[in-house]
């Protein structure tokens, strides 16, 4: 009997040590200097996510996380469309890229849908005789994470006519963060410093990539134009420098109550300051107040719809807005998801409530998700106009998320849409909060 005791403690004994070898190994590949190199095709920003737990999303399915991932991802995404929609979509595709027949449209579908298997035809295009079709192949391409794209659009900024390629630089490059190109665009931003509007968007992209070293470039042009440099600012909050710390207190105090003021203060609050984290938490609260602009039936109300882009109405805030949709995603969590339930059930403005809903999700954490189940029940009430709208996205937040209840409340947002809700979580769980509101993906 003592023989087979020891026995059967020498065999746990053997097991706990394989486990935790197993563990160890797992654990040593995730946080190897490969994995860490490894940058997601589209960088997911849940600011202030505390429970990671209750979250569908696995970062390891990402099809940017390995070739065995993306490879299984790809093959799911066609499988679901083919699913649905049938063999002729894709296919139509794949046959109007090869006979060179409306390209523009059928690059675009082909990001839309995820195409993986379209890319050597699109990088054929980057030879195109037509520099539209080539811009575009070029987007797709940084889109995808494809480095050919990278390199290209690299080359035509280091070239002559860079002018005609700043846009796909500043968004479609610099968006998906390509810090090993940092050199080339250091030294770029170097043999460009004569051209002021140049180096500007160079500088621009700098920040974006969170270097600290464009802040001498652009807080000079900042400080000559405020009110022309908003978007600059907001891409300064990825930038540790005291020089801009000092410059967005500065803006801050001195821009009043409009717009510059409260980009500087979403750059401060990214950095901690709960003073300017306040500001934005008081100003977005002001869009719970503005009155819907339009009728049950879809007409405009007399007086309320602006006449001019960014013109002040009894139903628009512009500075109320900014602060909703640039700052809570920056503010503390525990500050900003009141706030965002609050709007998201009582804003009287269909584009107000579904920015509280999209932010509710990115913000990912436990008293977020609990917040979007009143939401998703007080939808479903329809106590106002346009409740039907915001089913498809609370729908689509609530898959973010792995528990029953989220699950249920979803399964009935979905309202019998079964391809949505089974393509809505295999995003969440591939591509995370990204994948359901921020890439545009094909359905």
């Amino acid at each position: 009997m003592r023989k087979n005791h020891i026995t059967l403690v020498a065999s746990l004994l053997i097991v706990l040590t394989l486990m935790a070898l197993i563990w160890r190994e797992t654990g040593a590949r995730l946080d190897s200097p490969k994995a860490a190199e490894m940058r997601p095709l589209h960088q997911s920003r849940k600011s202030g996510v505390t429970s990671v737990g209750i979250l569908r999303y696995k970062p390891q399915m990402n099809p940017a996380y390995s070739k065995e991932a993306a490879n299984a991802y790809y093959a799911r995404r066609e499988s679901l469309i083919r699913s649905f929609h049938g063999n002729d979509l894709i296919d139509k595709v794949m046959e109007n890229l090869k006979s060179g027949a409306n390209l523009l449209r059928w690059i675009s579908m082909a990001q839309r849908q995820e195409m993986v298997n379209a890319l050597p035809l699109i990088v054929e295009m980057l030879n195109h005789q037509d520099e539209g079709i080539q811009r575009v192949a070029a987007k797709v391409l940084c889109w995808f994470g494809d480095k050919r794209g990278f390199d290209f659009v690299m080359s035509k900024m280091e070239g002559a006519e860079s002018v005609k390629w700043w846009a796909i630089f500043q968004k479609d490059f610099a968006g998906q963060n390509p810090k090993e190109y940092l050199p080339r665009i250091k030294a770029l931003l170097a043999s460009k410093a004569k051209s002021r509007v140049e180096a500007y968007v160079i500088a621009e992209v700098l920040a974006q990539l969170g270097d600290a070293g464009s802040a001498k470039y652009l807080l000079p042009v900042i400080e000559r134009e405020p009110h022309m440099s908003v978007n600059t600012i907001l891409m300064l909050a990825n930038v540790r420098d005291p020089r801009v710390t000092t410059l967005m207190q500065k803006l801050s105090k001195e821009g009043g109550i409009g717009v510059v003021k409260h980009a500087a203060d979403v750059v401060l609050a990214k950095q901690g300051d709960v003073t300017a984290q306040q500001r934005l938490v008081e100003a977005a609260k002001r869009v719970s107040g503005l009155p819907q602009p339009q009728n049950a039936d879809g007409t405009d109300k007399p007086g309320l719809k602006p006449k001019v882009f960014g013109e002040e109405t009894p139903a628009w805030d512009g500075n109320a807005v900014f602060a909703l949709e640039h700052g809570m995603e920056v503010v503390d969590p525990a500050q900003a998801v009141p706030v965002l339930r609050d709007i998201a059930i009582h804003a009287d403005n269909v584009r107000f409530s579904r920015t509280a809903i999209e932010l509710l999700a990115k913000i990912g954490d436990e008293a977020a998700r609990n917040a979007l189940w009143e939401v998703a029940r007080s939808v479903q009430a329809k106590k106002r106009t346009f409740e039907d709208t915001l089913f498809t996205p609370t729908a689509k937040a609530l898959t973010l998320f792995s528990d029953e209840t989220s699950t249920s409340l979803a399964t009935v947002m979905f309202s019998g849409d079964k391809h949505g809700m089974e393509v809505s979580q295999f995003l969440a769980e591939t591509r995370g909060w990204d994948g359901l509101f921020k890439l545009g993906l094909f359905y």
